[in-house]
């Protein structure tokens, strides 16, 4: 296509004008370890969490969806 320039084409001899990206540095690999660390703890919190035994066991997939998506709605609107 005319004028159209892709930002890397593999098997070819294109240099892009871009240089490669310099990739996380070690603090920001440590955070990233840390939010994954934070989110595996929350998840595992809210999933053994006793509230789901007491719901019906069909009814404790869609509560779990329900839950996923609680701050889809503005703030103040009633579910």
């Amino acid at each position: 296509m005319p004028g159209w320039q892709a930002d890397k084409q593999l098997h070819s001899d294109y240099r892009p004008a871009e240089p490669d990206s310099p990739g996380y540095t070690e603090a920001q690999h440590q955070q990233v370890a840390a939010y994954r660390k934070l989110l595996l703890e929350l998840s595992a919190q809210v999933s053994t969490h006793p509230f789901w035994q007491t719901l019906d066991p069909s009814n404790v997939v869609s509560g779990r969806m329900q839950l996923k998506h609680v701050d889809d709605q503005p703030v103040g609107e009633a579910a």
